[in-house]
């Protein structure tokens, strides 16, 4: 886990509380642990308030039991300046990096649990305007309770509506790299057929412990990856169940229009 940019004793006054718990780092902010909150503090200097308005707009937008709730937003003085903070609902349990790094894996009805769970969650984010995640991996990903199959997707500080006109000048990649669909990686707008690409790949690489289409930590080109992308998954466990198995290929084909939707692929996983 990454440091913290400001110290537990500092983020506590600054919120006036007595104590946090550092829960995370990412790109702009860290997020602690207030109460039976989690508040994200936005840490980056100018960060965009175009930005802050497009995850709150996108968090607003989706209802489902599977993605994380905001219930406020705010700000706060620390480091000299004047930062917003986000307040989510706390999901106790960690995320999917956890036991990924752990070496713990879930058996076949877990995984299948897991998919449904997940795609439950990217169903009902796709169907609010069109909202699509765009970095969808296992650290964005809790396990409420520690339990495989209760899966609740979480910062949603890279998701848009598709009906909105967008910020980002293209060609441009957003994401992490290792979860990106060949068109993100490519520089292209990223689709909700992108998420269903980022979903198919966490879940094989926590399923098996490793990335369907390459070994994580070689140095290699963007041309490289997507090209990767075009070979065949690394094979799942036997004993999975074969709608998991035919689901979970889906997802990851290379091209976008060959991996249907999250609803065409919950009816397909629970199809007899």
């Amino acid at each position: 886990m990454s440091a913290p940019r400001f110290d537990a004793a500092t983020v506590a006054a600054s919120l006036g509380v007595t104590s946090v718990r550092f829960l995370g780092a990412g790109a702009f902010g860290d997020t602690w642990r207030v109460a039976d909150t989690a508040v994200k503090i936005l840490c980056v200097d100018g960060y965009p308030q175009d930005r802050v308005d497009r995850e709150v707009a996108g968090l607003g937008r989706v209802d489902s039991p599977h993605v994380v709730k905001l219930l406020r937003t705010g700000t706060v003085h620390l480091g000299g300046a004047t930062r917003t903070t986000l307040t989510f609902d706390y999901v106790p349990g960690g995320d999917l990096a956890e036991p990924l790094e752990a070496g713990e894996r879930p058996v076949a009805d877990q995984a299948r649990e897991l998919l449904q769970g997940l795609l439950v969650g990217v169903r009902d984010m796709h169907a609010a305007d069109g909202t699509v995640h765009r970095d969808i991996k296992p650290q964005n990903i809790a396990r409420r309770g520690g339990v495989w199959g209760d899966p609740v997707i979480l910062d949603l500080g890279l998701a848009k509506a598709i009906t909105e006109p967008t910020v980002t000048v293209y060609p441009n990649r957003l994401g992490t790299a290792a979860y990106m669909s060949p068109e993100q990686m490519k520089g292209q707008r990223a689709r909700k057929a992108s998420d269903l690409f980022s979903v198919g790949v966490t879940v094989r690489h926590v399923v098996t412990g490793e990335h369907p289409f390459y070994d994580l930590g070689a140095t290699v080109t963007w041309d490289q990856l997507i090209a990767l992308t075009k070979n065949a998954p690394r094979p799942l466990p036997t004993d999975m169940d074969h709608k998991v198995v035919e689901v979970l290929d889906v997802l990851v084909s290379h091209a976008q229009h060959d991996r249907g939707s999250a609803a065409s692929a919950l009816r397909r996983l629970e199809s007899t």
